[in-house]
C-alpha cells in the first residue's frame, strides 16, 4: 500500500467520523439553544427564578439534567440507527461524558462552597471538551469555537465583573451554536 493510499484511507475514516457525528451537531444545537435560552430568561425574569435561596440551583440543575437524559437517549437511538461506531466518535463520546461528569463536579463543587454560579468553570471546561472534539475530528469551526470560547474565559477571568448569564449568551453562541450549525449541516466532500 502506498503512502497516498494511506493518507486516503485516514482521511476517509475521518470523513466517516464526520458524517456519523451529525448527531454531535444536533447535540451541540440543542444544548446552545437551551442554555441561551435559560440564560436569557434567567437574566429578563430574575424574579422568577430568583424566588427563593435554592430556585436559581434547582432551574440550572433540574432543566440541563432533563436536556441530558433526552441528548442520552437520543444518541442511543441515534447510533442503534448508524449500527456501527467509529473509533474516533469512541474518542468523541468519551470526551463529552467527561465534560459531563465535571459539569455535575462543578455544579456539587459550588453547592459544598456555597458559590453562586460555577460559569466560568463550566465555560473553560466545554471549551477544553470542545478544542479536543474539533482537533480529533479535523473540524476547524469546532476547534474555533472552543478556541474563541477559552478566550473568552480568560478575558473574563482579566476583566471580570461581566453578568454570567450575558457570559453564558455570548460563550455558548460562539462556542456551541455557531460549530453545531456548521457540523450539523457538514456535507460529505471527496
Amino acid at each position: 500500500m502506498t503512502k497516498e493510499e494511506q493518507i486516503k484511507i485516514i482521511n476517509d475514516a475521518i470523513i466517516q467520523t464526520k458524517t456519523s457525528l451529525k448527531p454531535l451537531g444536533y447535540n451541540l444545537l440543542f444544548w446552545g439553544i437551551l442554555i441561551i435560552s435559560m440564560s436569557l430568561f434567567h437574566y429578563f425574569f430574575p424574579e422568577l427564578v430568583q424566588f427563593s435561596n435554592y430556585s436559581a440551583l434547582v432551574y440550572w440543575v433540574a432543566i440541563p439534567v432533563i436536556g441530558m437524559v433526552y441528548t442520552i437517549n437520543y444518541n442511543i437511538k441515534t447510533g442503534h440507527k448508524t449500527g456501527y461506531e467509529t473509533q474516533l466518535g469512541r474518542v468523541v463520546k468519551i470526551i463529552w461524558a467527561t465534560f459531563g461528569l465535571s459539569w455535575l463536579l462543578h455544579v456539587a463543587i459550588s453547592v459544598i462552597k456555597g458559590i453562586n454560579a460555577p460559569t466560568l468553570e463550566i465555560l473553560f471546561s466545554l471549551a477544553i471538551a470542545l478544542v479536543m472534539t474539533g482537533l480529533i475530528i479535523k473540524f476547524k469551526n469546532i476547534t474555533i469555537g472552543g478556541l474563541l470560547l477559552l478566550a473568552f474565559v480568560v478575558y473574563n477571568h482579566v476583566s471580570p465583573g461581566l453578568n454570567f448569564l450575558l457570559m453564558n449568551v455570548y460563550g455558548i453562541a460562539f462556542g456551541m451554536l455557531i460549530p453545531g450549525i456548521s457540523l450539523y449541516t457538514f456535507k460529505e466532500t471527496k
